[in-house]
């Protein structure tokens, strides 16, 4: 068992600062998705790391598209906000989360992201805004109501 803790601890990277991502971002290269995954919901450490990252692979990679585990109605309505398509500040788009559970997104920290993700859209042309959707269906009707309204 010693020789695979070794081999770990081998491997793993702290995240101090945001050049720590680098290693990750060459492994990265020109893959068209990347998915993260989170051991919990709700730590600030994760969350401020995650956005970090994400505003990483947007600026200095390309990626356009940032989907979340979120309801898609609510998700839409910040997607609205971030990409100019409403005059809602993304703060005000996350505190209207309606579905449980609703601080794994209206936090400072996705706040943060998604302001910060406004501005970033703001200096962009319309045709390569970066979008922010849910994934999840926590409201089975409401969101295929909604997506079908798209």
């Amino acid at each position: 068992m010693s020789g695979r803790l070794d081999d770990m601890r081998g491997l793993a990277l702290p995240l101090t600062e945001p050049s720590h991502f680098d290693p990750l971002l060459e492994r990265i290269g020109d893959a068209r998705y990347v998915l993260l995954g989170e051991a919990s919901h709700g730590t600030h450490e994760y969350y401020r790391w995650r956005a970090a990252l994400t505003r990483r692979l947007i600026e200095e990679l390309g990626f356009s598209f940032v989907a979340v585990e979120g309801d898609w109605p609510d998700c839409f309505r910040i997607h609205c906000s971030v990409t100019h398509r409403s005059a809602a500040d993304p703060r005000a788009a996350l505190d209207a989360f309606s579905r449980w559970p609703t601080w794994m997104w209206a936090n400072e920290e996705v706040v943060a992201f998604c302001q910060w993700l406004r501005e970033y859209n703001a200096e962009q042309p319309a045709e390569v805004w970066v979008g922010f959707f849910g994934l999840d269906v926590y409201s089975l009707w409401d969101s295929l109501r909604s997506a079908l309204g798209h």
